[in-house]
């Protein structure tokens, strides 16, 4: 099973250093403008030197990746360094081979969009097999090692915004710098809806006086378990029990049907961002 999933692992990156490679050099190389991270970095290093930017990301990244070797588990580091020579290599052959590059003349914020979709998805790949794009991530997570409670996003952004302001004074113009910006929305969207756990939740609580009457509603009806702890009215000082229970999104308006029945009943609800591990109450459980 472990033999199965490093090899699934593999051909993850695999996919992942493909995508990063043409988003790159197929959309983003041909547009004009260097993305956020250490890919902005390259390609505008690229543009004044005319050395591909594969090189120039090897060259960045090795040197990063054996300190982090270090200081990081070392599946990550296996993993990123994988990644970022499958990738690095593949510019390479691209840019040597002159192969297909699109070019918009009416229309080059198309690359932004496509792109920013490929880079997102491209790092979320990576980060769920638990490795990185390399850069910028593998010092943030170096940081994060020393400095677990460090909120480590805001300088990772702050940094992506140095490069992008950066690149208008390689590529000359202001749209440059708003089509990089817009990419790096486009970007986190993707990558954010990528790393959503696939099951769309909702916690629930109820307050009420009679959680043995809703016990039979959630956990036959809704077919979900619930958790019961003790709460008090501040304003009567009278004691309350809260039903926590965590649904499908699709199952709200049956939650909302449920608690009709029970006047005294109060519910809030909020979205859950994922879940993990047993969400659902099974026919061979015994209800106590």
């Amino acid at each position: 099973m472990k033999k199965l999933q490093t090899i699934i692992d593999l051909l993850l990156i695999v996919f992942a250093a493909i995508l990063s490679a043409v988003g790159l050099y197929t959309f983003v190389n041909p547009a004009n403008f260097a993305p956020s991270g250490i890919d902005g970095v390259s390609m505008m290093l690229e543009k004044i030197t005319g050395v591909s930017m594969g090189y120039i990301s090897l060259a960045i990244n090795i040197p990063l990746l054996v300190i982090a070797w270090f200081f990081i588990s070392k599946k990550y580091v296996i993993y990123t360094t994988l990644f970022t020579v499958v990738s690095s290599v593949l510019m390479i052959v691209m840019k040597n081979t002159d192969m297909y590059q699109y070019i918009s003349e009416n229309n080059a914020w198309i690359s932004v969009f496509v792109s920013g979709i490929m880079l997102g998805i491209r790092t979320a790949v990576m980060i769920k097999i638990g490795g990185s794009t390399g850069g910028v991530d593998i010092i943030a997570s170096m940081i994060q090692q020393k400095r677990p409670y460090l909120n480590i996003e805001n300088v990772i952004t702050l940094f992506c915004y140095i490069i992008i302001g950066t690149s208008f004074f390689v590529y000359g113009n202001i749209e440059s710098v708003f089509m990089a910006i817009a990419q790096m929305l486009i970007f986190n969207l993707a990558m954010n809806y990528m790393l959503k756990s696939s099951r769309n939740a909702v916690e629930a609580k109820i307050i009420t006086d009679e959680p043995e009457a809703l016990k039979e509603d959630i956990i036959c009806n809704l077919k979900h378990g619930a958790t019961i702890i003790d709460a008090t009215g501040m304003f009567t000082g009278e004691g309350k029990k809260m039903v926590i229970s965590i649904i499908n999104v699709r199952q709200m308006n049956d939650l909302i049907k449920i608690s009709k029945k029970h006047p005294n009943s109060f519910i809030y609800f909020s979205e859950v961002n994922g879940v993990w591990g047993n969400f659902r109450w099974n026919k061979t459980d015994e209800v106590k």
